[in-house]
């Protein structure tokens, strides 16, 4: 009995071991960036008529009707994916029956190569998130095997532990194994910079920390684009564009907050900037975004998107 304590103590002193290890790589690998320089403009002094212009406004202006076509294609890379089983068909036919089932387009893309330019709408946001989440975690990649993921802990992030549509339940046994997308080294270069520059509102890590299925998606992504020779300008671009309909309400305060606080129309944002730790983490959000939004909030309207980190 008292080897069975001394064996569980062991085992529960090396795992918080690893997780303080973790806790310690996560905050040396962050810097800090500089502040934005914010306006002196006071938003409580915003006319209501003009909020709520600039809010149908932004509406059109980051949702267009069609959505967004952008100049990336999946090509074989989902096929892979179902090949090596990180992405488990019947599984994933499964999940969206509660759903409405698959389209026969959608069906298409996960069976057969596609050399169509990626569209992304309302209609089909989350099952974009839902193919370029393994892509992004099963991707061997240097962002990856540089990442603080990767480790004994593996599991035990959103991104990999929540990623139950492959074969195996554990989607941590697809982290970083297989060579879907190669890079040159200059599309390397392109696409880690675009990674470590690129946050999301759910969370303060940058997507080259990709513990949730939003960063392991727009990894997957700017990885496709950059195997397809697309510019750093051009990722941030789509990135934003992604983002945008993935957490729908944050990005129209950040275009509010951009128009009525800064002055700047949000199609001549700079998406790298708003695509920063500034803007599109959590903290940054919640620092400089929130408070000013905050100030006209009960002129909004107040839909709730039901962004979450799961399938």
């Amino acid at each position: 009995m008292i080897l069975v304590i001394i064996i569980a103590s062991f085992f529960i002193f090396n795992s918080f071991y690893q997780e303080i290890n973790l806790l310690k790589k996560v905050k040396e690998s962050f810097k800090p960036p500089q502040p934005p320089i914010l306006s002196p403009t006071d938003l409580s002094q915003v006319k209501p008529e003009q909020i709520s212009a600039e809010y149908e406004k932004a509406v059109q202006e980051l949702f267009p009707t069609d959505g967004w076509t952008v100049p990336i294609k999946l090509g074989d890379s989902l096929l892979k994916l179902v090949e090596v089983g990180a992405i488990d068909l019947e599984k994933f036919k499964k999940l969206y029956e509660s759903r409405g089932g698959l389209s026969e387009e959608q069906l298409r893309i996960l069976t057969e190569p596609s050399d169509e330019e990626i569209t992304i709408n309302f209609e089909n946001s989350n099952f974009l998130l839902n193919i370029l989440w393994p892509l992004g975690l099963a991707n061997k990649n240097p962002v990856l095997e540089e990442s603080p993921m990767n480790g004994p802990l593996v599991s035990r992030f959103a991104s990999s532990g929540g990623w139950i549509l492959g074969k195996d339940n554990d989607g941590g046994v697809y982290f970083n194994k297989f060579e879907i997308i190669r890079l040159t080294p200059e599309e390397q270069t392109i696409a880690q910079y675009v990674a470590e520059n690129t946050y999301r509102p759910c969370c303060g890590n940058p997507t080259s920390f990709p513990d949730c299925n939003h960063g392991a998606a727009l990894l997957g992504l700017i990885e496709l684009g950059a195997s397809e020779g697309l510019t750093q300008e051009q990722l941030f671009d789509i990135s934003l564009k992604f983002n945008s309909f993935w957490f729908p309400e944050t990005y129209l305060e950040i275009a509010l907050f951009y128009k009525l606080k800064q002055g700047i129309d949000w199609p001549k944002v700079n998406p790298e900037e708003a695509m920063g730790y500034n803007f599109s983490s959590g903290p940054g959000w919640l620092t400089y975004v929130r408070p000013e939004i905050d100030k006209i909030r009960h002129f909004l309207p107040q839909e709730g998107n039901g962004t979450s980190c799961g399938v």
